[in-house]
């Protein structure tokens, strides 16, 4: 039998990390190419890569995170 409240809590653990991740390089992205019209403009400014390279680890680490949790062999579950 299909435990369906552990189902749905699994589903909307995905749902709320997708969209943590694809905000964060969404964000990161949005951040560089900021970044590169202010270089291009003659406005360089050292915030904005120390701020998207920021964001850029915080999300691969999120990602880190979810495999972690997935592959048994890494927790020995």
């Amino acid at each position: 039998m299909i435990e369906w409240s552990s189902f749905a809590i699994v589903a909307a653990a995905t749902w709320v990390s997708a969209i943590i991740v694809i905000t964060l390089f969404s964000v990161g992205v949005r951040m560089r190419a900021a970044h590169l019209d202010r270089v291009e403009e003659g406005r360089s400014s050292s915030a904005l890569p120390v701020g998207y390279w920021a964001v850029f680890g915080i999300c691969g680490a999120v990602v880190l995170l979810g495999v972690y949790l997935i592959v048994p062999a890494l927790h020995g579950a």
